[in-house]
């Protein structure tokens, strides 16, 4: 469910933070912009830097959307570093996160939960529940909504879901262990959010050469950290544990590799997403 406009506008110190539903169109000629131009595009998150040229516009008051509520809910003491770690994607990525643990053996406890939390959120994000251990809170998503869990060609992240809840509120089921579930915030949540924001879903992609060989699942997009320095992409390796926590809290980038063959050579373009 897309959070609803504030009918009249919103003052443009709250509006910090907030996505604008409207574009800011120059009514003068300012320098090179002209008279209707486009000076600010909607779907742009509105930053302190902003506040002057709108006020220099004489604009007080902009159409902005409220930051989506995001719930996120650990479904086993395993999900625990996970779920904490989707919802301050989620936060960062501009939704209101609220985290919660739900460590009981009990669909139908667990289905009362989530439907008394769904008229508090505009996202739901479950984090394990698909077969690690704890409650299978697939057994209970056709009593939520309908729903995939299709195995994708995704590594780490084959294992994931979508429910549609009533409302048409989303869901989002993610895996229990922290590697799968970064790799599925950056490609599958964030850009959820945005898309609840009235933003772009663009994802910010860039282009690096690998400093050594790879060998990587044939057909299979592969998503690791990276670090890149001066155009050049080295990867540690594939984290796990503690170790892997680790890992992805150094790296500056999450490369995005693919290859027919299995075979990524040296020197190979490898796209990847900053990490801030």
């Amino acid at each position: 469910m897309v959070p609803e406009l504030a009918e009249f506008g919103v003052p443009i110190l709250d509006a910090v933070g907030l996505t604008l539903n409207e574009a800011i169109l120059a009514e003068n000629d300012i320098g090179r912009i002209r008279a209707s131009d486009v000076v600010i595009d909607k779907g742009t998150r509105v930053v302190p830097r902003m506040l002057s040229l709108l006020t220099g516009m004489g604009i007080t008051k902009v159409m902005a959307r409220p930051n989506p509520r995001v719930l996120v809910m650990a479904l086993s003491d395993r999900a625990i570093p996970a779920s904490y770690l989707a919802a301050g994607q989620a936060q960062e990525g501009g939704a209101q996160a609220h985290r919660m643990e739900y460590i009981f053996n009990s669909p139908d406890h667990l289905l009362t939960t989530i439907s008394e939390q769904l008229v508090r959120a505009d996202l739901v994000v479950t984090v394990g529940g698909l077969g690690e251990g704890g409650v299978d809170f697939r057994s209970i998503a056709d009593q939520i909504g309908p729903n995939d869990f299709t195995p994708v060609a995704l590594s780490p992240g084959r294992e994931h879901g979508f429910v549609l809840a009533e409302d048409k509120i989303p869901l989002l089921a993610l895996p229990a262990d922290v590697y799968p579930a970064f790799v599925l915030t950056k490609l599958l949540l964030e850009p959820m959010i945005a898309k609840l924001m009235g933003a772009s879903t663009d994802p910010t992609m860039s282009v690096a050469y690998l400093a050594q060989p790879l060998r990587i699942a044939p057909h299979i997009l592969t998503c690791v950290p990276a670090t890149v320095r001066d155009s050049r992409m080295r990867i540690s390796g594939r984290p796990h544990g503690l170790e892997g926590m680790n890992e992805i809290y150094r790296a500056n980038a999450l490369a995005i590799l693919a290859s027919e063959d299995g075979v990524v050579d040296l020197d190979s373009e490898a796209f990847y997403q900053p990490l801030t």
